[in-house]
């Protein structure tokens, strides 16, 4: 019995002592970053079965998977299916014929371990035979000491549709695949991380571009003086109107010019518009080549100057022929006023000018009309004012007729009346 007690002592210390020499459970963090490994059809070939199999060197997170694929041209159609480490694109709508698909892989897709995909990625595919035109180039910096960060580029179209974005390290770039067209292309520093260009901080750099026409195009990236207003970016909204959007609100400019790039020959303009941080120029006709843009003597709020600041643009032959809206009305429907010669303000969603306005004035209680002069014009706004004083404690109707036209001869979708009570003293 003592003999059996004292092996019951040694078995249990042995199996102690075991336990104590395991090693921990789990094993190391899997912080490795998800990446491709294949991808059938390959870089450059046709989808024309319209199916892409891509695998990954780990099981991928589906739910991540749903935002992290993105076609250009954009495809209204398109099914993934995860399964471990493989995705099938399904592409479930006809292509067209004989041009280039861009698929952008993003590095919001992970794996099962929140291990994010190492870059975003673009593949080029064909739907027929592939354009290939290349557009390359050399980074050249402002400040030398940028030349060792990582660089953004994106690539759009005309329309500022986005066909890709690329990171990349080198003080070089080279782009081929491209569909014979104009393109849109920006790269910028993004120093901060926050995945945006911040004006006052980073260096950027913007040019329209023909794939036929230009092969080589340097990326010049260069920090906005932020001490003066400048105009930051250019685009045609149709063929008759181009928003500049400024690096801050300008009070006023001297002057502006615009030529034909491709010939140096002025580009006619009719109006123009200030409207905050934005200036809006009212063209002739415009067609898909490039302007370029010089405004001179910009002024801030602050009385800085800048003698010219300039900017190219890629014209549209896209046509505006949306009705026009009114967006607001002062005074209000059903509204009273204190004073005997009010201003009416009305603000519009597009530019009108002095001429395509009809709008009326009537006294309630006589039905007699009251003469109308227009302070302000030729843009998004229009104020109007009585020609004479009218009569206290009458009521009155303000009307804009449904004829009334935006400086495109667009008509006004509805007709506008206002009517109010003025309640001051008309002696």
């Amino acid at each position: 019995m003592n003999k059996v007690f004292k092996l019951s002592i040694i078995i249990f210390l042995l199996l102690t002592a075991c336990g104590k020499a395991k090693s921990p459970t789990g094993g190391p963090q899997d912080k490795e970053p998800l990446k491709i490994i294949s991808i059938f059809p390959d870089h450059y070939a046709s989808i024309s079965d319209k199916k892409i199999e891509i695998t990954f060197n780990k099981e991928v997170d589906k739910r991540s998977a749903t935002n992290a694929f993105r076609f250009y041209p954009p495809l209204e159609s398109l099914e993934i299916v995860s399964d471990d480490n493989e995705v099938t694109l399904v592409i479930d709508e006809d292509l067209t014929p004989n041009r280039n698909y861009y698929l952008t892989i993003s590095n919001v897709l992970k794996d099962t371990r929140n291990n994010l995909l190492e870059n975003n990625i673009t593949y080029t595919f064909s739907n027929g035979k592939l354009q290939d035109s290349r557009l390359f180039g050399d980074i050249i910096y402002q400040e030398e000491q940028d030349n060792t960060l990582e660089k953004r580029l994106i690539l759009l179209d005309q329309d500022s549709v986005t066909v890709f974005i690329k990171n990349f390290s080198s003080n070089s770039y080279d782009i081929d695949g491209l569909e014979h067209r104009p393109y849109i292309i920006r790269s910028f520093i993004d120093k901060n991380y926050n995945g945006r260009y911040d004006i006052e901080k980073e260096p950027y750099f913007e040019k329209h571009i023909d794939s036929l026409k230009t092969q080589k195009l340097d990326i010049v990236l260069a920090y906005i003086d932020t001490s003066r207003v400048l105009a930051q970016r250019a685009s045609s909204l149709n063929n008759r109107l181009v928003e500049i959007t400024m690096s801050e609100e300008p009070v006023n400019f001297d002057s502006l010019s615009i030529i034909n790039e491709a010939d140096s020959s002025a580009f006619i303009y009719s109006h123009t518009v200030l409207e905050k941080d934005k200036l809006f120029i009212v063209t002739s006709s415009q067609d898909t080549l490039d302007y370029r843009l010089s405004i001179y003597n910009l002024q801030d709020k602050n009385s800085n100057q800048t003698p010219v600041s300039r900017i190219t643009f890629k014209g549209t032959t896209k046509i505006d022929s949306l009705n026009l809206n009114i967006l607001e009305s002062y005074p209000n429907n059903g509204a009273t006023v204190i004073e005997n010669i009010p201003e009416i303000n009305i603000t519009f969603d597009k530019i009108v000018l002095k001429d395509g306005i009809i709008a009326s004035l009537k006294e309630n209680e006589t039905n007699q009309f009251v003469d109308l002069e227009v302070l302000n014009s030729n843009s998004f706004h229009a104020t109007f004012r009585p020609k004479k004083r009218l009569k206290s404690f009458n009521s009155y109707t303000f009307t804009i007729s449904s004829q009334s036209k935006d400086f495109l001869g667009n008509s006004l979708d509805q007709a506008l009346e206002i009517n109010f009570m003025v309640t001051g003293d008309s002696q």
